[in-house]
């Protein structure tokens, strides 16, 4: 028998605990108020901020690929001021070697010598890695556990990251010189993947008149301390998913896994980030369930980087391909 659907939003109003619907009231509140600081300095993009706070927002990684000088890193360094917490930075170069990311073990030359975890620039609550793809295949994959476990293995010690942690990276086009492609296991730890693209007019003549930019990001305050946006995270997996919902994401999943011109197809981790996301963007626009619309807005930069074509490289055209997978499938009905 076919399903009815009478709505995306949850069955009662009792099905959920009042401080439960609290909780994701004020884990929205928290989106936009990071949304509010980040716009102060990225002129004109409002959009891309919007998805950038709802990854993290979503509890996962964001990566920013675009060409030299459009503020990849000013976005990701915004965003890290507005959160708070500790701070991390890596450089990408392409001598950096994974101790120099995750940390080593080094002498320790105090009372008996010894040996000692050092810990590397990724136990912060927020780091940036600057051109990720500028360091070697061997660095990029010391990120694997790092970026799904939040954990740090070394010499047979696992060392938890801090509460909450959030990966920011960017990444110059793979045409440019001295990059490397990440490995597909190393980008599908992302969950969101955007491209800031060049400033219209007015807002490249707005920063150019110091109005945002660079000379913004002293004055950005954070919004929120870590253990409230921890529990923004949580309270963020609450927004109701309607089963069909659910479903609407395997179907889209499935549709870029027997696409033609598709090599490799979305991972099902990839499913659980748009849904995520979904939640996230539900939450900043202050609804406790998800609706297609959200799943739509957020399905390009969720799913799109983990694609392999077949017949073609780079994000451009396999954001193009998702758009035809998105255009392509049902859409569920209220």
């Amino acid at each position: 028998m076919e399903r009815v659907l009478t709505s995306f939003a949850p069955p009662s109003a009792t099905a959920r605990a009042d401080d439960a619907r609290m909780a994701v009231t004020a884990a929205g509140a928290l989106g936009r108020a990071l949304t509010e600081a980040v716009a102060g300095t990225i002129v004109g993009k409002a959009e891309a901020i919007s998805q950038a706070v709802a990854c993290v927002l979503s509890g996962g990684h964001l990566l920013v690929e675009d060409v030299p000088g459009v503020g990849k890193t000013l976005l990701a360094q915004t965003l890290a001021a507005a959160m708070g917490g500790s701070f991390g930075r890596v450089q990408g170069t392409p001598d950096l070697l994974p101790g120099d990311v995750v940390g080593a073990v080094v002498p320790d030359e105090g009372e008996g010598w010894h040996l000692r975890f050092r810990e590397g620039p990724v136990f912060a609550n927020v780091v940036l890695f600057d051109e990720i793809n500028r360091t070697s295949p061997r660095t990029q994959a010391a990120l694997l556990e790092v970026a799904e476990e939040r954990t740090v293995s070394v010499d047979g010690q696992t060392h938890p990251l801090p509460v909450p942690f959030v990966l920011l990276a960017t990444q110059n086009p793979v045409e440019i010189a001295g990059t490397f492609p990440l490995g597909e296991g190393t980008i599908d730890r992302f969950a969101y993947a955007l491209s800031l693209g060049r400033a219209d007019a007015a807002a490249e003549r707005a920063v150019l008149l110091g109005d945002g930019g660079r000379d913004r990001l002293v004055s950005v305050a954070p919004v929120a301390e870590p253990p409230a946006l921890a529990a923004a995270q949580e309270a963020v997996r609450l927004v109701h998913v309607a089963d069909v919902l659910a479903d609407y994401v395997v179907r889209l999943l499935d549709a870029t896994r027997t696409h033609p011109r598709v090599r490799l197809g979305v991972s099902t981790r990839g499913g659980i980030a748009l849904v995520r996301l979904a939640q996230a963007s539900a939450a900043m626009a202050g609804r406790d369930h998800v609706t297609p619309a959200d799943v739509q807005a957020l399905a390009v930069g969720a799913l799109a980087h983990r694609i392999v074509l077949a017949d073609a490289r780079g994000l451009v055209p396999a954001r193009d391909l998702v758009r035809e997978v998105v255009a392509a499938v049902p859409v569920p009905r209220p």
